[in-house]
């Protein structure tokens, strides 16, 4: 199975990114994972979301492309202001259109992610109702909400029970897409 994985920050030394690649590292074998970008589509409008007349920017096409041909996806994000970031709920707007064709409709998906004193909980709590509503199939536990400054040091993951959740989560996602 090929799972892929979006970081909702797209600062380069994000730490929900190394969050996603130590999930790609422990993912089993012959399983893998890839990352996808986020950063550079466009703001989502609906005057661009693929008709003949106005087809959807190379970029989108691309990315809803990759989402479609995978199994499941994994998404990790930060907190902002209480809330996921904004450049995710605009990759995620590209991704659940066009109606009837989009490409989350259906996926497997797991949500994780970090930050600071709660770990991003209530990012990943919005996260959550907003896949649902995309028609995906979001695993709803076990819940990781990695404190930071407890889990990372030097931008390296040293928290076992980070790694041993991580594998948890992996193990349910495989499991719950060799079911459907």
């Amino acid at each position: 199975m090929h799972i892929v994985t979006l970081s909702g920050s797209i600062r380069t030394a994000s730490l929900n990114r190394a969050l996603l690649v130590e999930f790609a590292r422990i993912l089993p074998a012959p399983h893998t994972a890839s990352m996808l970008e986020i950063a550079d589509l466009p703001h989502y409008s609906e005057d661009h979301d693929g008709s003949a007349e106005r087809p959807a920017p190379a970029s989108v096409t691309a990315f809803r492309t990759a989402i479609q041909s995978a199994d499941a996806i994994v998404i990790a994000t930060p907190e902002y202001n209480h809330g996921y970031p904004g450049a995710l709920k605009n990759a995620l707007d590209w991704a659940s259109r066009p109606y009837g064709r989009a490409s989350l409709n259906g996926k497997h998906a797991a949500v994780i992610g970090g930050g600071g004193g709660t770990g991003g909980i209530r990012a990943q709590i919005q996260l959550r109702q907003v896949l649902n509503g995309c028609g995906c199939h979001v695993l709803p536990r076990p819940e990781l909400a990695v404190r930071f400054h407890e889990a990372f040091k030097d931008g390296a993951l040293v928290d076992p029970k980070v790694t041993e959740l991580l594998g948890r989560i992996a193990d349910l996602l495989l499991a719950q897409v060799s079911r459907a």
